[in-house]
């Protein structure tokens, strides 16, 4: 699983990145290049998690991989898929956040993928937490601080965190 994760760093840090023929809808994720409209009545779901981007096939893309990654090697099941997806769109969304100007798409890619290492160390470590019910599409990582975070929490984090593994990036 770790070479696996390792391999598609190496095509990430490339530039290497396929597209998606879509944009991701699942988890309680949305993944799209431009903001969807929204019911203006709440429904009986609560409103996903949506990540807008420009490179929206990509990270798509990058989502396929991760969730045939996971379920082939059995660590996501119908209760861990939305903290782990959900970890993956928050992840993205912080990089959002945390970007000095305009989105990179290498940069963006890795920080998803440096959440997916964090949450498989935690799935090997037995500490990978998710809710048993989501209410209001509220996960497990939603409550933990950044200085708890394992995962993506900064650009350069990320970097120093690939480097470490031997993979440059540009």
């Amino acid at each position: 699983m770790r070479a696996r994760l390792n391999e598609l760093a190496k095509q990430l840090a490339a530039g290497s990145s396929p597209e998606a023929p879509d944009e991701w809808v699942g988890a309680d994720v949305i993944i799209c290049e431009k903001p969807r409209e929204m019911p203006s009545e709440p429904g009986f779901y609560a409103e996903p998690r949506t990540v807008v981007t420009t490179y929206s096939c990509y990270l798509t893309w990058l989502f396929y991989q991760l969730r045939d990654a996971f379920y082939e090697k059995h660590l996501l099941d119908h209760m861990t898929k939305i903290e782990f997806f959900g970890r993956l769109a928050n992840a993205a969304l912080r990089y959002q956040s945390r970007c000095s100007g305009p989105e990179v798409r290498t940069e963006l890619l890795l920080a998803v993928l440096h959440e997916a290492f964090a949450m498989l160390d935690e799935m090997e470590e037995g500490t990978f937490q998710s809710l048993a019910v989501a209410f209001g599409n509220t996960i497990a990582d939603d409550f933990i601080e950044r200085e708890e975070k394992r995962g993506f929490i900064g650009v350069e984090e990320t970097k120093k965190f690939f480097a470490e593994r031997g993979i440059k990036l540009p």
